[in-house]
């Protein structure tokens, strides 16, 4: 749901179809600055409605960086209105948010981080519980932060992100993340997937797994009315299509599927450059989970570290981190430094 009022949400609500709805289009901003949640449209939706929050973590990141607001702020969204589920805040791991190991084992960090923040926070104000949105790119990523999430039999439903724009085979493919996800997942647990479309999707995952897939959502059919109708369009139009598109997406579920399920491809080696970054990003990832640093310092820190490490990879191969005790570690610092020798050693390109 684009808008939290007008009419687009009243023929949302009377089409009996579950909305979601994002952060983004409750908050208020002045002056480029966040100014609070609209707190009285989120309650007047009606509390029949089958509605669900997304804490909108890749438009923070796109246009922001990092969150505008802190959690108390959030939860003062999440109590306005019971939802059917509210998603922790989470740090998206698509490529062009996180181009590299370095920073993608930093968001992962922060979105666990994020997600105790969240779950602590909703027990002391005695409101539900956020559903865990799980972050990566590769499956073992994804697997890693179930684990460091406590996922367990108590878990009923977790989110998957950045899937939206993601393809269906290959190491890092969807039915990889959801192959790897299965084994480390107790039974029961079912998936909210961000943004998961696309022909046939949706059906091969619900036949591949079955009960796994619980729900996913999308914007893509009001993406739709504005490439069909640039000026000129309606309330009424988008919510035709919106409809439609829910109709269609419900067909493709009994489709017969177009692709036959794979198994999780075996780990691919990482290269070099590949295990240093990754040191790189757990090293920084380790501080921001004890709450020694916050995410903002850490992104700014990984970034100058990231380019050290790479141009001394390119000069001087893995011996760049010989020394256990270096007379210079290149402004690495201590930590980093040993953390990337470690990963080096520990992955046999290093005595």
């Amino acid at each position: 749901m684009p808008l939290p009022g007008g009419k687009l949400l009243r023929y949302g609500i009377d089409s009996g179809l579950p909305l979601m709805f994002s952060e983004n289009a409750l908050a208020r901003y002045q002056g480029g600055r966040f100014r609070g949640f609209n707190l009285a449209a989120a309650a007047a939706i009606p509390p029949a409605c089958d509605a669900a929050l997304d804490s909108a973590g890749f438009t923070a990141a796109a246009h922001y960086g990092d969150y505008t607001f802190d959690v108390d702020d959030y939860l003062e969204l999440v109590a306005a209105r019971p939802w059917a589920f509210w998603s922790s805040m989470d740090y998206c791991c698509e490529q062009q948010i996180a181009p590299d190991m370095a920073m993608r084992r930093l968001r992962v960090d922060a979105t666990i981080r994020r997600y105790w923040e969240c779950s602590e926070t909703a027990a002391r104000r005695s409101l539900p519980p956020p559903l865990p949105v799980l972050q990566g790119r590769e499956p073992d990523e994804y697997a890693r932060c179930a684990e460091q999430m406590g996922i367990g039999n108590h878990t009923a439903l977790v989110g998957i992100g950045s899937v939206c724009r993601r393809h269906l085979h290959g190491p890092d493919g969807i039915l990889s993340i959801f192959a790897a996800l299965d084994t480390v997942l107790p039974i029961g647990c079912k998936v909210h997937a961000f943004g998961l479309k696309g022909a046939g999707t949706l059906g091969l995952l619900v036949r591949a797994f079955p009960g796994r897939l619980a729900s996913s959502d999308s914007m893509a059919w009001d993406m739709g009315v504005r490439r069909e109708m640039p000026t000129g369009r309606t309330q009424e139009r988008r919510a035709l299509a919106m409809i439609d598109w829910h109709q269609r997406e419900v067909r493709q579920l009994g489709a017969p599927a177009r692709f036959a399920p794979v198994c999780t491809p075996p780990s691919r080696d990482l290269s070099v450059s590949e295990v240093a970054l990754r040191a790189v990003g757990s090293a920084h990832g380790d501080l921001l989970l004890s709450g020694d640093l916050e995410y903002r310092d850490a992104r700014k820190h990984i970034g100058l570290d990231t380019a050290v490490v790479r141009w001394l990879i390119q000069e001087q191969g893995p011996q760049a981190f010989a020394e256990e005790e270096p007379a210079n570690d290149y402004g690495l610092g201590t930590l980093v430094y040993d953390a990337v020798r470690q990963a080096l050693a520990a992955s046999g390109h290093l005595p």
